[in-house]
């Protein structure tokens, strides 16, 4: 996302202000909840573990994986705001495109399992499918 501000034109740095911004609190939010997992271990050991299955990664219902979500959720916005600094050529158009259609996939996907009434885990893969293949 650096590299798509440096590269965006003054009259586009906006967006691409906003998308890094986005991106820079969806990887702050993901590693801080990551290292928090870290903390549980101890809690495990010592045989302290009346109120953490909130807090582990594996729990479907844990805020961990909804959080995760909310983060892919979040790098979809951003990426929608990247491709607004993509506007030349074919090159630039198809980038765009991929940009626009990957929020578009999110949300769709995220109103799909809602009213399908799936659980956040399959939002949460779902998502992590569409970004994969984006990178």
């Amino acid at each position: 996302m650096v590299c798509i501000h440096y590269y965006a034109s003054n009259d586009k740095k906006i967006f691409s202000q906003i998308s890094l911004s986005l991106h820079l609190l969806c990887d702050c939010d993901q590693y801080r909840l990551l290292h928090s997992v870290y903390y549980v271990i101890p809690s495990i050991l010592n045989g302290e573990t009346a109120s953490l299955s909130l807090f582990t990664q594996y729990n479907p219902h844990g805020i961990f994986i909804a959080l995760e979500g909310l983060g892919y959720f979040m790098m979809s916005v951003a990426f929608l705001f990247a491709a607004a600094v993509f506007a030349g050529g074919s090159l630039e158009h198809a980038i765009r495109w991929l940009f626009v259609a990957s929020f578009i996939l999110a949300v769709v996907s995220f109103a799909v399992l809602s009213l399908l009434r799936y659980d956040i885990v399959a939002f949460e893969v779902t998502i992590h499918t569409i970004k994969t293949g984006q990178c």
